[in-house]
């Protein structure tokens, strides 16, 4: 085999709805960001060219709908073609789905109502059909890429691999498709797409598998621990579900030498990064203490003024305190959204009160707990028994209200 660079992006999802979602990013941050969602594309384009590997693979979700907007279209053609002579090798991912509507087929009528647009260039080479096609890489007479688009009407369980012959086993064999590898870490917001296992992967025995689907980038392992491929990641933060840093990959086939790990070298695609933030305010008291909290929850996740924040508050907070870190957040970073919904007030019972006569059979759960709770405490021998109760107590009626217990 001889040695062979390829350069790989993939989810870039061009035109994603950047002012939606729990984000909720406005509408002048927004634009920023679809600017900056294009120059991934475009740094990942000059990378190319300076670079010169022999090809580029894009597994899928270049754009985040099958039917994008004109300018995201043109915009995508432009860049990719600025890349010729080095070819480019696009497999249609569940996102951006070849069919007779789609930018990818040069029939159809939204690529052809472009008038002068650019039209796809001579060096991209567009997977469009449903079972994996094989076709050569110019200039390498033993290189071959294999690869399959994403159709709509092909069910999401539909297992790409298993009606697949084993590859030959001289040259070098590239195998290009967008898909889930079942064992693979995932956000629980990315459905699983076209599966796959790794043995199944290691089976169809190609030289190294460019995968696209899945957001965080890294390899594709197999039992043995070979490397059978590597998913790129996605190089733009667009969700709470980009949670990794923007990536593209690189990647080096050396002739005689087993495939490992160090054949792969990712390239931080995006400035930015989202950082996810989940805080229980249970058992503060006051919004000083509200905030010291927050203030190291925020230096752990090592978030930048440059960066997203998305904060969620959680648990009981102290009546009478309101505490909302919106406008200080804003301050601090590029954009930050707080999610309160699951903060309540804390639990008003005074234990020291005396306890009434015992509720009848209509009491609630919560009112014969909170009387038989009265009863112990005013039964207490000391305070540090009484202390007891009380926290006995609030988990208690966590318990019974939250469903869930919150440490205080």
């Amino acid at each position: 085999m001889e040695r062979l660079r390829l350069a790989q992006l993939s989810d870039l999802h061009l035109g994603a709805c950047l002012s939606g979602g729990k984000l909720a990013l406005p509408q002048k941050k927004a634009e920023t960001r679809r600017a900056e969602q294009r120059q991934c594309l475009s740094r990942f384009a000059a990378h190319v060219r300076d670079t010169r590997p022999a090809a580029v693979l894009l597994p899928g979700d270049l754009f985040d709908s099958p039917e994008p907007d004109v300018d995201d279209l043109n915009f995508a053609i432009n860049a990719l073609n600025s890349i010729a002579p080095i070819p480019v090798f696009l497999a249609p991912g569940n996102h951006d789905a070849y069919a007779p509507s789609s930018p990818y087929d040069p029939h159809s009528a939204l690529y052809q109502s472009r008038g002068s647009g650019p039209k796809w260039g001579s060096n991209v080479r567009i997977f469009a059909a449903d079972r994996f096609e094989t076709v050569p890489l110019p200039g390498h007479p033993n290189v071959t890429v294999t690869g399959v688009a994403f159709h709509r009407h092909v069910p999401d369980t539909h297992r790409p691999l298993a009606e697949l012959p084993r590859a030959a086993q001289n040259g070098c064999r590239i195998l290009l498709f967008h898909g889930s590898l079942e064992s693979y870490p995932r956000a629980g917001a990315e459905p699983q797409v076209l599966p796959f296992t790794a043995a199944e992967l290691a089976r169809a025995g190609y030289t190294y598998a460019a995968v696209g689907h899945y957001h965080r980038g890294g390899p594709i392992v197999g039992e043995r621990g070979e490397l059978l491929g590597a998913y790129a990641g996605a190089p733009f933060a667009a969700s709470l579900g980009d949670l990794t840093p923007g990536s593209w990959l690189d990647v080096e086939l050396t002739p005689q030498q087993p495939l490992n790990e160090s054949a792969l070298r990712w390239h931080r695609a995006d400035d930015r990064a989202i950082h996810r933030i989940e805080m229980d305010v249970t058992g503060l008291t006051d919004t000083a203490a509200l905030a010291q909290r927050l203030d190291g929850l925020l230096a752990a996740s090592k978030a930048g003024q440059r960066d997203m924040v998305h904060v969620t508050l959680h648990g009981r907070i102290a009546r009478g305190v309101a505490f909302d870190p919106r406008q200080a957040l804003a301050e601090r970073f590029f954009h930050a959204a707080v999610d309160d919904s699951r903060v309540e007030p804390d639990h008003a019972v005074d234990l020291a009160a005396t306890p009434d006569k015992e509720p009848g059979l209509a009491a609630t759960s919560e009112e014969l707990f909170i009387w038989r709770m009265r009863k112990l405490y005013q039964q207490a021998p000391d305070e540090a028994e009484r202390a007891r109760i009380k926290e006995a107590l609030f988990y208690g009626l966590d318990a019974l209200t939250l469903g869930e217990i919150h440490l205080r």
